[in-house]
């Protein structure tokens, strides 16, 4: 089976890459979310847990 550089199939090994980038990029826009409401809804007092 020959691959053309216009082919629409993708491997196996791309598609695992694809679907890891997209589940950490998702990840990282939560934690993004709840550090900023964190800010937002007052948490100023630092060392809560130590």
């Amino acid at each position: 089976m020959k691959k053309m550089k216009g082919d629409l199939i993708m491997s196996v090994e791309l598609y695992a890459l694809f679907s890891y980038a997209f589940t950490a990029a998702i990840a990282l826009v939560m934690i993004g979310a709840v550090v900023l409401l964190n800010k937002i809804m007052g948490g100023n007092d630092e060392g809560g847990m130590e």
